[in-house]
This record gives structure tokens, sequence and C-alpha cells, in this order.
């Protein structure tokens, strides 16, 4: 039997590992909520704009929540305690946009009894695991962070979206101009953060970078 969109916790929404990365999780959010659009002509006789608004609202807190750490492991807890964490949500409940059924899954807009079939969009597969990042011996500058963000694929845009840092100061970064960056302890959260969605040391990327930052600052203006 298959669940209600709104029933469904935010891995099964996702449609990823209970394991995933924060590189799988963005773009999972980036499926679903294309699969979801406003526009999209397959939804358009399925949902109302209310219950299109509805599914995208529960798209967003499911992205904010997983994204970031803390959020994710208070709600890792809840799901434990509820025993929704003992076995992968994924493994449960399959691809919910390659699986078609007449009494498929629906969603009931607020104050309504009345319920609608999931559309069924093309399958779009993607690896569930994502290779894991090479060895790095040399320390993190600017232009060795940019080399690693373009081995893994990822735009500037990408890191923007994941990270919720401005494009600009991603840019700062990669091209070293420690003049126009903010404070340390703003430059240290963005360098953490980065780091994570590389898949580094948050503490080593920061702690390599800073080095480097406050060699630049501390120099003597001409």
């Amino acid at each position: 039997m298959f669940k209600k969109i709104e029933d469904l916790n935010f891995y099964e929404l996702l449609e990823i590992s209970p394991r995933a990365s924060a590189q799988e999780i963005h773009r999972a959010y980036e499926r679903v909520r294309r699969v979801y659009d406003p526009n999209s002509i397959a939804l358009y006789s399925l949902f109302t704009p209310e219950e299109t608004a509805a599914i995208h609202q529960r798209i967003e807190e499911a992205y904010r929540t997983l994204l970031y750490e803390d959020n994710r492991r208070k709600y890792d807890e809840e799901l434990r305690n509820s025993g929704e964490m003992q076995a992968p949500p994924v493994q449960q409940q399959r691809s919910l946009r390659t699986q078609a059924s007449p009494a498929g899954p629906s969603l009931s807009s607020p104050g309504s009894s009345r319920t609608r079939d999931m559309p069924q969009p093309a399958a779009d597969p993607v690896p569930q695991e994502i290779p894991a990042p090479a060895p790095f011996n040399s320390d993190f500058t600017g232009p060795a962070i940019k080399l690693l963000r373009e081995q893994r694929n990822l735009t500037l845009r990408q890191v923007s979206d994941i990270t919720k840092i401005g494009l600009r100061y991603l840019e700062l970064i990669e091209e070293e101009q420690f003049q126009k960056l903010p404070a340390r302890a703003y430059l240290r959260g963005f360098l953490m953060q980065y780091a994570k969605i590389l898949g580094y040391d948050p503490e080593r990327v920061a702690g390599d970078y800073l080095k480097r930052y406050e060699a630049s600052m501390n120099q003597p203006k001409k």
C-alpha cells in the first residue's frame, strides 16, 4: 500500500537513502522540485495550485532538514523513536517516479477528502553511491578548492544553492581575494560548509585556508 505524499518521511519524499551525502541530497532535491514544477503540464490536471504549493513546501522542508547536520540528527532521532529508521526508507518505498499503479499515492488538499494520483514522470536514474573524494595531501588553497569542486562536477551555483553562501563570496574564496572576504569568523563558517560539500575535513580545509588568509591580512600595507 502506497503512502500519500504528506505521509512520506523526508528520505522517502526525496527518494534517497538515510546515508545520503549532502551532494546526493541536493541532486535529489533538484530532481523532485523539477518533477513538481508548478508550470508542469503533467501536473496541471492532477493537482490544484494549492496542492502543488503544499507539495513544494514539504519538499523545501525536507531539503532544509536533511541538508544540515543538526537538523538531520534531530529528525533521524524522531524516525528512530517512531520505528521508521529500522530499515532504509528507499528499500521500503520504490521510486515514486518509476512505478505506476491505479491506486498510487495521492495528496489530500487541506480540508478536503478529495485525493489525486501522483504523476509518473520518466525515470531519471541516479547512482545510489557517489565516489568518495580522492585523498588530498596538499594545502587547501583557493585554487585547490576550485579544482576539487570541478572534480566533483559541481558548479559554483550548485555550491551556493546547497550552502546558502553567496555566489560572490565563493568566487572570492577560490580566487583568494582575501581583502574582499568577510571577517575571519564568517569566513571560517563558509569554509567549513564548503568543505562538507566537497567531502573533506572541514577543520583541515578551514585551517589551511585561514593560514593563507591571515598571512595576507597581516602583511604591511604598501
